[in-house]
């Protein structure tokens, strides 16, 4: 992949250990509502967001009976109440700085809310390391839909097929893929096979074997 001249991440398993966080928030507001839900949901809507999956869990589990929004402020009380505990994954921010230098942008595509997206980024001290960041608030249609990539690359004025992804699900794989990118599946969510299989151009469990993908000579 010698001819990549910008990486787009995903940010929620690629970039921070939030995953099951962000799953045990949405069970804790469903569960205050007398519901519990089955841990094959997440899998289903692993890198969709919380608005989408609180609405279907809204009408199929709680009879429509509530406002998407209050499901979601709900879910945020939750979140925010352990957001102390949010760790990087393994690797992520010694690579975003040690390879910054060497590609001509950075981006995030995320389904997270922007006040999420913030919040890592203060955590982390990220800011200066981006040219772009789309949430979910920007785009009209979220992964699998390719448009969260498509507006990344357009927003660093840089080809998709110029441009790297790194998720850690088969929605966000669908994304890049969809937008024209390559693709590296990361292994801190879904096993390699899953990835592979939902077409991933490299798999890798480390940022580690990333960077030896993306710069091998450095």
């Amino acid at each position: 992949m010698n001819d990549i001249h910008a990486i787009l991440f995903d940010l929620d398993g690629v970039i921070i250990d939030s995953e099951a966080m962000h799953n045990a928030a949405v069970a804790q507001a469903v569960a205050a509502h007398g519901v519990a839900l089955p841990e094959s949901l997440f899998d289903e809507f692993m890198g969709i967001p919380d608005e989408q999956l609180l609405e279907h869990i809204n009408r199929t589990y709680l009879g429509g009976r509530f406002g998407v929004a209050e499901l979601l402020a709900e879910k945020q009380v939750a979140y925010l109440a352990v957001a102390d505990q949010l760790r990087a994954i393994p690797g992520a921010v010694e690579f975003i700085r040690a390879t910054r230098p060497y590609f001509h942008g950075f981006a995030v595509a995320t389904s997270s809310l922007r006040s999420n997206q913030v919040l890592a980024f203060d955590r982390f001290d990220l800011h200066d390391c981006f040219d772009a960041v789309v949430t979910a608030e920007d785009v009209a249609r979220t992964k699998p839909d390719p448009e969260p990539y498509r507006r990344a690359a357009e927003r660093l004025g840089i080809p998709a097929a110029a441009c790297v992804v790194i998720e850690d699900s088969v929605n966000g794989i669908l994304a890049g893929k969809g937008a024209g990118c390559r693709v590296i599946g990361i292994t801190t969510t879904y096993p390699a096979a899953t990835l592979a299989a939902a077409g991933a151009d490299a798999v890798c469990t480390t940022f580690d074997e990333i960077r030896a993908i993306l710069l091998p000579d450095r």
